[in-house]
């Protein structure tokens, strides 16, 4: 942990660019972990899915999709990457927290925007509830995900002007 943590800290401080290409680095080395758990797929229709004891949960609203993850005290997150402006809240926990933003510590109740090429790296301290709102008429999950998020930095609304 106190290696992740001076990680942490050195990567606050890079490029916009530097810290895209970090995060794409340690999102591969995270996945070759013996424990990782790196997700391919949304089932469709599922309500909830139980990934390393984080559970994710799908919710519709008229003209939104909510997604709520919780997260258990202790895992390691690399969070999917944005491509749609959108809020979030933390209604449970307490995480460290690293974006193009910088390193932030959240703990419930807190809220926030979520912006474009956003993508986090988080270490939860205390078990967490997540939960994001994105604008979509969909209800099909992986249509929506492949909406809203993107599998590397080459989309289109990702360019670092």
């Amino acid at each position: 942990m106190k290696h992740l943590n001076e990680l942490m800290v050195q990567m606050s401080n890079l490029s916009k660019q530097d810290f895209r290409n970090q995060m794409t680095d340690l999102t591969a080395k995270m996945a070759q972990l013996p424990d990782a758990a790196v997700r391919k797929t949304y089932a469709e229709n599922d309500s909830i899915d139980t990934y390393n004891g984080n559970n994710l949960e799908h919710f519709f609203g008229e003209g939104t999709y909510i997604r709520k993850i919780t997260m258990n005290k202790g895992s390691i997150i690399m969070s999917a990457i944005h491509t749609v402006l959108h809020p979030f809240f933390v209604l449970k926990g307490k995480a460290t927290v690293l974006s193009e933003q910088g390193l932030i510590k959240v703990e419930a109740p807190h809220f926030g925007m979520t912006k474009p090429g956003t993508q986090r790296l988080l270490l939860i301290h205390e078990d967490m509830e997540w939960y994001t709102v994105h604008p979509t008429e969909k209800t099909n999950v992986e249509e929506i995900l492949h909406d809203i998020t993107s599998k590397d930095y080459n989309h289109p609304k990702l360019k670092i002007n």
